[in-house]
């Protein structure tokens, strides 16, 4: 599902990392490895997620300009014609 531009499966990055934070430190806190390592592993997936949003905003913008240097160029052939 995509909002605007944005797909919400990459949004969702940054609610792992901060629920896997979370996790970390409350396992830290009860002594609990495997909470700590959920956390640990949650926190990295959500990284790899917002990794991705942060290259389909690269892409996004280095197409918007594109796209606006073809329509520049368009309009001044279109001038260049008249």
């Amino acid at each position: 599902m995509k909002v605007g531009n944005v797909e919400l499966e990459h949004v969702r990055g940054f609610t792992d990392k901060v629920f896997g934070l979370g996790k970390e430190i409350v396992g830290t806190a009860l002594n609990n490895d495997r909470l700590v390592k959920e956390g640990e592993a949650q926190q990295s997936k959500g990284g790899e997620s917002l990794k991705a949003l942060r290259k389909q905003a690269e892409a996004q913008a280095k197409e918007t300009k594109a796209s606006a240097f073809e329509a520049k160029e368009r309009m001044a052939q279109r001038e260049k014609v008249s």
